[in-house]
C-alpha cells in the first residue's frame, strides 16, 4: 500500500483495529456515534478536535499519526516512516540542541535565584 493511499480514516481504522477496538468502542470513548466513526474511517473527513480525541484514545501522537505509513514492525507496533536517515538525524540534532538550551536556562535561573537572594539579604541590612 502506498503512503499516499492512506487517508486519515484508513489510518484510524488500522490503528483502532491494532488496539483491538471496535468502532462502537472508539465511539463510546470519544462520545460520538458508531456511525460517525464509520464515516470518518470511510471518508477520512474529521475535525481537528475529534481527531485529537481519537489519537488520545489510541495513544498515538499527532506526529506519529502523520508519519504512520500503514505498516507494522515485527513487534506489531505501527511503523512510523521518518523518510530517510538524514531526516531522523536532523531531528536528533534538534533534540540535542534543545536539551543544551534547557540546561543553559536552568543554570540561568539558578544564578538569578542567587542574585535575588543576595539582593533580598542586602535589603534587610
Amino acid at each position: 500500500m502506498k503512503k499516499q493511499d492512506l487517508h486519515i480514516g484508513k489510518k484510524i481504522k488500522m490503528l483502532r483495529a491494532l488496539k483491538g477496538m471496535t468502532q462502537e468502542d472508539l465511539a463510546r470513548k470519544i462520545n460520538k456515534t458508531r456511525s460517525m466513526v464509520s464515516s470518518i474511517e470511510q471518508s477520512g473527513k474529521v475535525n481537528h478536535y475529534t481527531l485529537l480525541s481519537v489519537l488520545k484514545i489510541l495513544n498515538v501522537s499527532e506526529f506519529d499519526f502523520e508519519k504512520f505509513d500503514g505498516k507494522y514492525s515485527q513487534s506489531g507496533e505501527p511503523n512510523i516512516a521518518y523518510g530517510n536517515k538524514s531526516e531522523l538525524e536532523l531531528m536528533k540534532q534538534k533534540l540535542d540542541a534543545c536539551e543544551k538550551e534547557n540546561e543553559m536556562l536552568k543554570e540561568l535561573i539558578a544564578s538569578q535565584k542567587k542574585i535575588i537572594f543576595m539582593l533580598e539579604k542586602k535589603k534587610k541590612i
